[in-house]
């Protein structure tokens, strides 16, 4: 069966846009390495993690430029944030866990707890306690939508179609925004729909009675039967 060309990608990213790599050196010692594409002779910074012998497991947020390193075999989870200078990446805490790690996958962005200010959720399969779900959470005082840590996020939608890749299309991801009061619908930018809670509903329903009967006492003065 003939392969048909690769169409051409778009420009060489920047450390940024390419999730680094995380590797060992022979003495197991496991470091992450950020390399500039267009330079590849030597990298732009290594970070030195740990040494163990399990395999390092990159998980990159575009978002909030932040890595989440995790390694099969042991239960700690790091996190860094990466700039546009050096020194490239900044490391901010670690998850640690005494419960081994067999494997490790991202939740969409878009499942996460908005509200809560979860920036990541991380589901964690273990040995023999099944899957565990991580929160990564930044602590926030206000009830508000936080957008400096929830900017617009990719949609569950395709920016092009096959035929359009294959014919060197680049287009960059659709977005949405994630405050949930402006939750797409369809991509139509619908408010999503408010639900009031008990206390309110039940003033309401208090306002409306004594709307009532007033109402049933000016009948009765006027002689109207109802």
């Amino acid at each position: 069966v003939p392969v048909p060309p690769i169409p051409p990608g778009p420009p060489c990213p920047s450390p940024l846009t390419s999730p680094p790599p995380g590797g060992s050196p022979r003495q197991s010692q496991r470091e992450l390495k950020i390399w500039d594409p267009k330079m590849t002779n030597a990298p732009l910074c290594k970070v030195d993690i740990d040494q163990a012998a399990g395999v390092i497991m990159p998980f990159f947020d575009p978002d909030t430029k932040m890595l989440y390193l995790a390694g099969k075999g042991d239960g700690n989870v790091r996190y860094y944030e990466f700039v546009d200078s050096e020194p490239w990446a900044f490391g901010l805490s670690e998850f640690r866990s005494t419960t081994s790690c067999k494997g490790m996958c991202m939740v969409p962005k878009r499942a996460n707890n908005i509200m809560g200010c979860e920036v990541s959720r991380m589901l964690k399969l273990t040995p023999n306690n099944g899957v565990q779900a991580l929160s990564f959470i930044v602590p926030r005082k206000s009830d508000a939508f936080q957008d400096d840590i929830f900017p617009d996020s990719a949609k569950p939608e395709p920016a092009h179609t096959a035929d359009e890749w294959m014919a060197g299309s680049s287009k960059a991801p659709l977005t949405m925004s994630l405050d949930p009061m402006k939750a797409e619908a369809g991509g139509g930018g619908k408010p999503k729909k408010r639900f009031r809670t008990m206390t309110v509903v039940t003033a309401e329903l208090q306002e409306a009675e004594k709307r009532i009967e007033y109402l049933e006492e000016k009948l009765k003065a006027a002689g109207i039967e109802y």
